[in-house]
């Protein structure tokens, strides 16, 4: 059986084990518990979200549970689930995936074309560190709601523009840049405390040490200004991707 045949079976076997789903545009579902992790009111609950969140932004949202994802890596199942199944919107194929797998106890977070540009690799590790826990302790919805607000936050953000977190931002490094300089300067002012202001430089210099015989003027630099030359050349790139995740 082939890779795509694979994930084919494994998703219309999916689809026949669950009784309630919400399903993405081209009729795979967006909530995939088939390592039942969940109850039927947190299932119901989840799928709500998740549609929300995807039809609002055009960005779907997918969580995936298994067993076990058998021969092959986290990495590689999460990559192949979301492009056999055909996850995403438009021809970006835009849309973030939550992978959980048991029995090895793993989980990946795929962010894919505008889902790639609101979800970096760090936002990945922010995300994960998030959830992580809530996985460990057994918690999963509270993890799948978790992970459902932070996409949303960071789709939102992308789209709309992060006016409030950069002024959050920019206000933490202000205060940790004035704490660090006053520890400094303190620093500082505390090694100088035998110096005295002095009217002139008298105090430094020896009686009739200093006497001036030859001068002579020294060239040190100059200021050239240059222009930056601008490079015509223009490309198209395509959609994005970023993977990641942990154990748990």
């Amino acid at each position: 059986m082939t890779k795509k045949l694979l994930f084919v079976f494994l998703a219309l076997v999916l689809c026949l084990s669950l009784s309630v789903t919400v399903f993405a545009q081209d009729g795979m579902p967006r909530l995939v518990d088939s390592a039942d992790l969940l109850t039927d009111s947190e299932e119901i609950s989840l799928q709500k979200r998740i549609d929300e969140v995807s039809e609002k932004f055009k960005v779907e949202i997918v969580i995936v549970t298994v067993e076990t994802v058998g021969d092959y890596t986290a990495d590689e199942f999460v990559e192949d689930f979301y492009d056999e199944n055909n996850y995403g919107y438009g021809e970006n194929r835009d849309g973030v995936l939550l992978l959980v797998a048991m029995e090895e106890g793993d989980y990946r977070i795929l962010s894919n074309g505008l889902g790639a540009d609101a979800i970096s690799s760090g936002d990945i590790d922010d995300i994960s560190n998030t959830i992580s826990s809530y996985l460990t302790d057994g918690d999963y919805a509270d993890a799948f709601n978790l992970f459902i607000d932070e996409c949303e936050y960071e789709i939102n953000g992308e789209i709309n523009g992060f006016p409030f977190k950069f002024t959050r931002n920019l206000v933490i490094s202000l205060v940790i840049g004035l704490v660090v300089a006053l520890i400094v300067t303190g620093s500082m002012k505390s090694q100088l405390k035998s110096v005295r202001r002095q009217p002139a430089a008298t105090e430094y210099t020896k009686p009739g040490s200093m006497q001036v015989t030859y001068s002579k003027d020294f060239f040190l630099y100059r200021i050239v200004d240059r222009q930056k030359k601008e490079n015509n050349s223009s490309g198209s790139s395509g959609s994005s991707r970023n993977v990641g995740g942990g154990k748990f």
